[in-house]
């Protein structure tokens, strides 16, 4: 079986079992993440810790780095 790819089988109360197969997860090279979604899935991961306005303005920060002179700036809102 392929790292990117799982087979499920939930057994349920009523006897029954479903099995489901999904051989792309999400995030893997043939079903890549949106910006979308990597945003989501960050504010999911960070929000409750840093605060939901330090998060936008860190994904802002990651977003730019292509244009930011140096990493200070994106250094300066990971500071604890």
């Amino acid at each position: 079986m392929r790292e990117e790819s799982v087979y499920v089988t939930a057994h349920l109360n009523d006897g029954r079992s479903v099995k489901v197969h999904v051989e792309h997860a999400i995030g893997s090279l043939q079903k890549p993440m949106t910006d979308a979604d990597l945003e989501g899935k960050f504010h999911d991961l960070s929000d409750r810790i840093l605060g939901a306005e330090r998060v936008n303005a860190i994904l802002k920060s990651c977003w730019n780095l292509g244009q930011a002179p140096n990493l200070q700036s994106l250094l300066a809102l990971l500071k604890p």
